[in-house]
């Protein structure tokens, strides 16, 4: 199948199927009475048909990034666990809500790999574009809204940067935003039990994705500034007090559960560290946040150059409409330009603070910037908004056509081979519910073997790389090594199969943790240069 799909036929098939029905949509965009009795709701629905559709035929059963692996492997552990609750909060890296659709996949029965985790990552993003579209067409013209969501489909379908398109946290952290922003904008009802409802989901937001936090702090603000216009004062600490209960509610657990330290230190000191000091990265916050870097962070990938050249050339060009033709604009919309403005800054923050040009980050920026795009159209009103909406629609089909037309395949890694027969190794001498601990960062072996995490991160990493919060994570790695008692321990820190593989991350560089092993483990399987250690036969019979 693959062969077929990646043959010139079939991808200039692919290309010519999404300019037909990208022609299709302008035309119901521009001359609203175009095939009146095909709907705009049914163009909706067939064009999430077509998105699902192109990434079934594409997506492959292989690592497309390694954060897929880290959330494969959070999802299987959870679904194997006596406490699902527990697990899913300590062994989800601080991001317990963001992989609670592949969990409770896991949970119903279903096993995940990447083709289902891809499955779920699209069908999330059908639902998020589907609230999207449904919050802008109250604003513009529903054809309009209908093109703003197509551009993101076109891109996130045509992609091949797997960083970029593969299943990641960015997927529920838009899904968040965009439910809390439909919320607050299409609902006038500010009871005092709806502003503690929308002060909770925006609180919820830290377990999503921290990164989250600057844009909903926006969100927060905003529906802030709204109760205070509307005078509902007695509103205000209720909001305030929702957004506080999620961090209120999972203190108290963890106290009850005496380990406080845990929350601190996986919830929100290491994400302090990575984001806030050089330890991760060597840029300083000049340096992060400079035009260059921000230039250079957008345009990283020749895959994704246009689509933003399209969208951000469409608000500025938007932007002039509006200055050059000044018009009487209300209240409402006002607030509107001025949410959508500090949202798109917001993300580009959270964006570039920890200073690494991870891809994935940038889908943060999809729906701000659409957002800030659809309030310009509003603003400078119909027919200006069509050459705004003709240039970035223009832009981003030609950036599909060509992503479409050189769309290569996943190359396999070179330590597949390696993969499989470590895996496979680890499946004869375990069972499904026996623990695995991986010394090294190759989160794809828990997936590949079909094993929980005997250790609450998938990989070592935290452990051995040196910074500040290093002593925690290792006093963290050895309780939760004496708590799980896993039956496997696997060396993989070897370049061949292990990002940041290197000599001095070498586990018996560590005294404490080779004790452990020592006393614990056994070595019973080399193969190549990855080493498999199972418990002692002595220490499993005190089990």
């Amino acid at each position: 199948m693959e062969t077929v799909v990646y043959a010139l036929p079939f991808r200039l098939f692919s290309v010519v199927l999404l300019v037909g029905w990208s022609v299709l949509i302008g035309r119901k965009a521009l001359a609203r009475d175009f095939w009146p009795r095909l709907s705009v709701r049914a163009v909706v629905g067939l064009s999430f048909l077509l998105f699902i559709l192109i990434r079934l035929l594409y997506g492959q059963n292989r690592e497309q990034n390694v954060d897929t692996s880290t959330w494969i492997a959070t999802a299987l552990t959870v679904g194997q666990a006596d406490d699902p609750l527990y697990t899913l909060l300590n062994y989800s890296d601080g991001r317990p809500l963001a992989v609670v659709p592949l969990a409770l996949a896991e949970w119903l029965g279903i096993s995940v790999d990447y083709r289902v985790a891809d499955i779920i990552g699209v069908l999330l993003w059908c639902l998020t574009l589907w609230i999207f579209w449904q919050l802008l067409k109250k604003y513009v013209a529903e054809e309009i809204a209908l093109v703003l969501i197509w551009l993101p489909i076109l891109l996130l379908s045509t992609v091949w940067n797997h960083d970029f398109a593969s299943f990641n946290t960015e997927v529920m952290g838009n899904l968040w935003l965009i439910a809390g922003l439909f919320w607050i904008l299409r609902f006038n009802t500010w009871s005092l039990p709806a502003a503690l409802a929308i002060g909770f989901w925006l609180g919820c937001l830290p377990f999503v994705k921290f990164q989250t936090v600057p844009m909903g702090l926006v969100l927060g603000l905003f529906t802030a500034w709204k109760l205070y216009r509307a005078r509902r004062f007695a509103s205000l600490p209720v909001l305030v007090g929702g957004a506080l209960l999620p961090v209120l509610l999972l203190t108290l657990y963890y106290v009850s559960q005496n380990d406080l330290e845990s929350f601190w230190g996986d919830y929100f000191s290491n994400y302090f560290v990575y984001s806030y000091t050089t330890e991760y990265s060597t840029l300083s916050a000049w340096e992060r946040f400079s035009p260059i870097h921000i230039v250079q962070f957008l345009f990283q990938s020749y895959q994704l150059v246009l689509y933003w050249v399209g969208i951000f050339g469409g608000i500025l060009l938007g932007a002039w409409l509006v200055l050059r033709r000044r018009v009487f604009r209300t209240v409402d919309q006002n607030e509107r330009f001025w949410v959508g403005a500090a949202w798109l800054l917001a993300s580009f923050y959270a964006t570039l603070q920890a200073g690494n040009n991870y891809t994935h980050y940038l889908l943060f920026l999809i729906f701000p910037s659409l957002y800030v795009l659809a309030v310009l159209s509003e603003l400078s009103g119909f027919p200006e908004n069509r050459k705004v909406f003709f240039f970035s629609f223009l832009l981003v089909l030609v950036q599909a056509s060509v992503n479409g037309f050189f769309r290569k395949p996943l190359p396999i890694h070179p330590g597949e081979p390696l993969f499989q027969e470590v895996s496979a190794e680890i499946q004869r001498r375990s069972q499904p519910k026996d623990g695995l601990v991986v010394w090294g960062y190759v989160d794809r072996l828990y997936g590949y073997a079909r094993r929980p995490m005997g250790y609450r991160a998938s990989d070592t990493f935290w452990v051995y790389y040196p910074t500040s919060t290093q002593p925690f994570r290792m006093k963290e790695f050895l309780a939760d090594m004496e708590r799980n008692k896993p039956l496997l321990f696997v060396d993989a820190m070897t370049p061949r199969i292990s990002m940041f593989a290197d000599e001095t991350f070498q586990f018996e560089n560590f005294p404490a943790i080779k004790t452990y092993i020592d006393l614990q483990y056994q070595l019973v399987k080399t193969i190549e240069d990855v080493r498999i250690f199972a418990r002692k036969k002595e220490e499993r019979n005190k089990l």
